[in-house]
């Protein structure tokens, strides 16, 4: 009885360690992926974007220069605005060229989703119309 005590006990004493080395592994990964993201000279408007035209580049380095501008210190901001303007402006560049487009690129020249939004109105009302 006492030798089945011990094995169970040693069973149940290497389980425990099997996960509290496991949990361990878990959590050095989990720091490793999170230490990456936090680079104190590098913010998510800096991330280089690879495989893209140069007008849509261009595009983007001023979209990056403007969201500093306006949201300084408030970089999850500057993110979400970014990757909201580059979104329309790929819709945008889906459209053939029509006079409703150009006037959205005359009035919005580098807001993208306003002029996908003022495109998309007119449209509408332009149907209800006819």
């Amino acid at each position: 009885m006492k030798h089945i005590k011990h094995a169970i006990s040693a069973v149940l004493f290497l389980f425990f360690i099997f996960i509290a080395f496991g949990s361990i592994d878990d959590k050095k990964s989990k720091v490793s992926n999170y230490t990456s993201l936090e680079s104190p000279d590098v913010h998510p408007q800096e991330v280089k974007v690879e495989n893209i035209d140069p007008k849509k580049e261009a595009i983007i380095i001023k979209l990056k220069e403007k969201a500093k501008e306006d949201w300084p210190n408030d970089y999850s901001t500057q993110e979400y605005w970014i990757n909201e303007q580059i979104e329309a402006y790929d819709y945008m560049r889906t459209i053939d060229d029509n006079s409703i487009k150009k006037q959205a690129e005359r009035d919005w020249p580098l807001d993208f989703s306003t002029q996908k939004y003022w495109y998309q109105e007119q449209l509408e009302a332009k149907k209800r119309l006819e």
